[in-house]
């Protein structure tokens, strides 16, 4: 069985490279701003994201530090479901950012 995806039903993606003046920023405005739902952890090479519980600036700790590769913290805002993946990158920190209309999402 084959499904065609349309584009207009995905929800559109954001990145950016941060530097960590830009990092610690948005750490604290997500901590502080948001309500912050889950925080996972990946692990190098084909380990799967941690289930341990961390809050989010341990997790970029982790990751400034070199502990793990990414750190993934989904969040409400607004009425929307936010993903946001962060991952180490030779220029700084990597984010991947992707919004879900939770409104939208109930209805269909």
């Amino acid at each position: 069985m084959s499904t065609t995806l349309d584009a207009e039903s995905l929800p559109s993606l954001q990145q950016a490279v941060l530097d960590a003046a830009t990092l610690a920023r948005l750490v604290s405005d997500i901590e502080g701003l948001t309500l912050v739902d889950e925080v996972l952890l990946k692990g190098g090479g084909a380990s799967m994201a941690s289930t341990q519980r961390s809050t989010l600036a341990e997790a970029v700790d982790a990751l400034q530090r070199g502990q793990v590769v990414g750190v993934q913290v989904r969040y409400r805002y607004q009425g929307q479901a936010w993903w946001d993946t962060l991952l180490r990158a030779p220029q700084g920190i990597r984010l991947v950012r992707i919004a879900h209309d939770l409104e939208a999402a109930g209805s269909r």
